[in-house]
């Protein structure tokens, strides 16, 4: 075996056991930062993780990284199911939108939609499909799926009570495993990517990692 498909390989390897670090570093600093300063702690946590992804993809093919943003091929079928996952969380949004009054949370909500479904997309989707590409596709597909889910109560959970509810984690395992079948059919992570930016402007995302949501409705 040549060096250059040893080394080949133990990179994919590295990403395909990188979900566990990720996910653990996230829970650390969560756990560490919500001793200080409480909820708050989605801040560094969220620093934290989308420095981690972003090395993590900057060391990746950049040959990828152009097929990422490609053209998509295949139906527009699958712009319509990646919409339609994007309104999952429209309720949460209709229910609750009253909470992004003060511009302290609009303004980190809106930044935190318009970043973080490139970064979680192209680590989750991205290289993590493409790093088990040589696996069965339902088993690459539940497996970027199961951690992706995974992720958000023992990441986002530890300071956000919303995020440890099993809806949360069965809902993120959905979106998931649809966002991973679009990328494989299309070759793209254009149409999961824009779901991605609709979820996390419908579910809240800073207005939940507060747990305004809970405030409001005792305070109600």
């Amino acid at each position: 075996m040549s060096t250059d498909l040893k080394a080949n390989q133990f990179g994919r390897r590295f990403i395909l056991w990188s979900p566990f670090a990720v996910i653990g570093l996230g829970h650390l600093t969560a756990q560490a930062a919500g001793i200080q300063i409480g909820a708050w702690a989605w801040l560094p946590l969220t620093l934290v993780f989308w420095t981690t992804m972003a090395v993590l993809i900057a060391g990746g093919d950049r040959t990828a990284h152009r097929r990422w943003l490609s053209k998509p091929r295949g139906s527009r079928g699958w712009l319509v199911l990646a919409v339609l996952v994007g309104f999952i969380p429209f309720i949460v949004f209709l229910q609750n939108w009253r909470l992004l009054d003060p511009i302290w949370i609009w303004l980190p909500w809106l930044l935190f939609a318009l970043i973080n479904p490139w970064l979680e997309e192209g680590y989750w989707r991205g290289l993590l499909t493409d790093a088990s590409k040589d696996w069965k596709p339902w088993t690459s597909v539940l497996y970027t799926s199961a951690v992706y889910a995974a992720s958000h109560p023992l990441m986002w959970g530890v300071n956000s009570f919303a995020n440890r509810e099993l809806i949360v984690l069965a809902s993120t395992f959905v979106m998931g495993v649809c966002w991973a079948i679009i990328y494989r059919r299309t070759g793209s992570l254009r149409y999961a990517i824009f779901s991605h930016f609709l979820v996390d402007l419908f579910n809240l995302s800073v207005a939940i990692f507060l747990n305004l949501k809970i405030a409001h409705a005792a305070s109600g």
